[in-house]
């Protein structure tokens, strides 16, 4: 089982609550040095379960290995960007999870949130306090504690009253 969690397309705006990112992106100029090509406030955001303070901030995609820096700046992030990377490449994203209350009340709230990705992934919490869900056992996860997570089934669970903030790699792989 895989993606059955949509990263939603329905028109659901994030609140203006929800944290903005500044993505810095570089390059080679004509003269051969190395230049910021993009300074600018992330622009792909998804929200999540229609829930307007459950999003999702897209910050680069790519679909291959090795990657090809050349040209101009493409972040692989045209549209809506599924939750799984590509199956060569990878997907750098930060979620903000509100307390589970925000969706979960929700009458067009999904079941669960339990999902595999067919990736290994990195997820680095950068602030607040999440609940990381296995089949068989769960763990608090804080501000600096890290994840790897590998093609195993789980969920998140933001338990307490602030958002949480967790940054994600997921590179393109094999479920278990």
């Amino acid at each position: 089982m895989h993606d059955n969690i949509t990263l939603d397309s329905s028109g659901v705006a994030p609140a203006e609550s929800v944290r903005r990112f500044r993505r810095l992106v570089t390059g080679i100029g004509q003269d051969g040095r190395s230049v910021f090509v993009e300074d600018g406030q992330a622009a792909h955001l998804q929200v999540v379960a229609n829930t307007p303070t459950f999003v999702v901030t897209n910050l680069w995609s790519h679909d291959t290995v090795p990657v090809d820096n050349s040209g101009p700046v493409d972040d692989g992030l045209s549209g809506d960007v599924p939750l799984s990377p590509p199956l060569g490449g990878s997907v750098f994203r930060i979620v903000e999870f509100p307390p589970d209350s925000h969706w979960q009340e929700r009458e067009d709230a999904p079941a669960d949130q339990i999902h595999a990705t067919p990736s290994l992934d990195y997820a680095l919490v950068l602030s607040g306090e999440i609940w990381a869900v296995l089949d068989d056992s769960e763990r608090l996860m804080k501000s600096g504690d890290v994840l790897i997570q590998r093609g195993t089934r789980h969920a998140w669970s933001n338990r307490g009253g602030e958002p949480s903030l967790v940054a994600f790699v997921l590179i393109g792989g094999t479920a278990q």
